[in-house]
This record gives structure tokens, sequence and C-alpha cells, in this order.
């Protein structure tokens, strides 16, 4: 019987799906494995059941000498060298489709906590300063009739323009190959048009050798409406230097971050200590129903490579 191991304590659907093909072992352990644990496992087992922090680079790969496939609990890759993994024959699987409504709905949820100042406003009434009502207490925006600029048009991408067309907003979207819109509310346009127009700016593309450090300096240099940047990408696809200064100077009015570069980032970063910056904790795909259809979606890759062998 072929041998599965699973990274992290996952929703229990997995080992469950799993135990019904396989023998399976978990990590005991709410942590990331060590990397020679790592190693271990890829060589006492057939498959891995992996997740984003499991570096599954060429020093863990090339003592693969049992494995056979991966399958990384994740919409993306970034933490698997999938080209060592080709040369070793060990087939890789992702689950690209799982993420796609919780991330777009908290691309709204922390566009909207930072400009309508949700912290501070719990932080003060907490705090006994709540006296009654003020003309000009905690003022912040409306998103209604401004332009929603989003880089990147896949799945994400395109639930977040339904969204923001929702809000009322005017939406325009960069990518690289033509787009067939059917939506004519939805305008396709050059980075530099969406530069200059948009009052919020998503980003929804995958981390590539195009992408890394794409938000730099430069750009936001043409950004005129200074507007709020939203990533909830990966965090490399800013330079978190320029974004810092981008912040301080105001050439953009604010930065609401699920990822950050680097990640995790510490609480003595600049970036934690400017107001018009919002963090959360890469929890994207952090609702019950996402994690679930991930670890059961992750499962059953593996359960169809081995079927199919």
């Amino acid at each position: 019987m072929n041998k599965i191991f699973i990274t992290r304590q996952l929703m229990p659907i997995a080992k469950e799906l799993l135990s019904a093909h396989f023998e399976v072992e978990e990590n005991p352990l709410d942590q990331p494995l060590s990397r020679e644990k790592l190693k271990r496992v890829v060589r006492e087992f057939d498959g891995i059941l992996s997740t984003i922090p499991d570096r599954l680079d060429r020093e863990v790969l090339e003592q693969a000498t049992r494995l056979k496939v991966i399958s990384n609990c994740a919409a993306g890759l970034d933490n698997v060298d999938t080209a060592v993994a080709k040369g070793r024959k060990i087939a890789v699987f992702n689950v690209p489709d799982a993420t796609t409504e919780s991330t777009a709905d908290m691309t709204f949820a922390i566009l909207l906590s930072l400009i309508r100042r949700v912290g501070e406003a719990e932080s003060y009434v907490k705090r006994g300063l709540w006296k009654g009502w003020e003309p000009a207490l905690l003022l912040g925006e409306e998103l209604f009739g401004k332009y929603f600029g989003i880089i990147g048009f896949g799945k994400i991408g395109k639930a977040v323009a339904q969204r923001a067309l929702g809000f009322g907003m005017k939406v325009l979207v960069f990518a690289r190959s033509k787009l067939d819109l059917a939506d004519p509310r939805i305008e396709q346009v050059s980075l530099d048009e969406l530069y200059q127009k948009s009052h919020f700016l998503s980003l929804h593309v995958p981390l590539t050798t195009e992408t890394q450090g794409m938000i730099d300096k430069a750009a936001f240099q043409k950004m005129a409406q200074k507007p709020v940047i939203i990533n909830m990408s990966r965090g490399a696809v800013i330079r978190t230097d320029d974004l810092v200064e981008a912040l301080k100077e105001g050439a953009v009015r604010g930065a609401a971050l699920d990822v950050t570069d680097p990640e995790p980032i510490l609480p003595t970063h600049p970036l934690c200590h400017l107001k018009n910056c919002l963090i959360v904790p890469h929890i994207g795909s952090a609702t019950a129903e996402c994690r679930t259809l991930l670890a059961r979606k992750a499962a059953e890759n593996l359960i169809r490579f081995f079927h199919d062998q």
C-alpha cells in the first residue's frame, strides 16, 4: 500500500479521504516540519500533501528516492521547485480554483477596513472614547463611482471585478493577453492607463520573474490618483522598500496587504508603524468552506494520481 504524509493538521476531510486508499501519517504538531523531517518524508513516503510553508526545493527533493507525487494544498506552487520535481519524475499538483471566492471577499474586507477605519473605530469604542455623535469623527472614503484597477484577470481577478461592480465602481483591468470581456462595465486598458486612473489598485497575479517587484518606485510615480494598493497575491510583487517610501511620502493613500515580503513580517518592520497600512497574516483563504475545499481537492489529487498509475 502506498504511503502518504500530510505535513500539517488540515481539515479532517483530507485524512478521511486518503485513509480509505493509503497508509497515512500526519504531522502531529501544529507547526511546519523541520528541513530534516521534510527530507525524511520525501525519502520514506510515496506521496506528500504539502502546504505553503513546506519549502520543497532542490536540497529537499534531491533526497526524494521514493516520492512519486506532491499535492500542494494551495492555489500556487511558490514553495515547490517544479523544475527539479519534473527532472526527478515527481508529479506536482496544486488546487487553483478553491480560493477564488474567499480571496475575493477578503480583498474588500481589508480594503473597507482600511478606508472606513474599522480598526480605529473598534479601538475608539473599547477605550471608552465614544461620547456621542461628532460631525468629523473617523471620516473615511466611499467606493461608489471610483475607478477600481485590477492587475491580473484570472478567476480571482474576475471575482473581484464582480464585487467591485456591486459597489458601483468603474472597473479597469490590465492583463497581458487580449480579454474577451462580456460585461461592458469592465474595460481592459494598458498598465500606464491603469496607473493613471485607478483610485484603488488590486493585485491578483502569480509570482513570476515578470511580476516580481513590478510595483516599484517607477510604478508608484505613475499613479496619478495616489491610490490605495490592495495585495492579495504574493508579497514580492511589490518592492517593499519602495512601498514604505510611497506610503510615507503620500504617493499612495494607503496599502491593504494580505501578503508581505518578507513573510511573516515582524512587528518592528517600518510597514507595521504606518497608520495608512493595514496588514493581515495571509488569510485570504481562511474560511472554513475554502480550507475544507482545499483539503478535499488536494487529497483527491493524490487519489486520482495513484488510481491512474
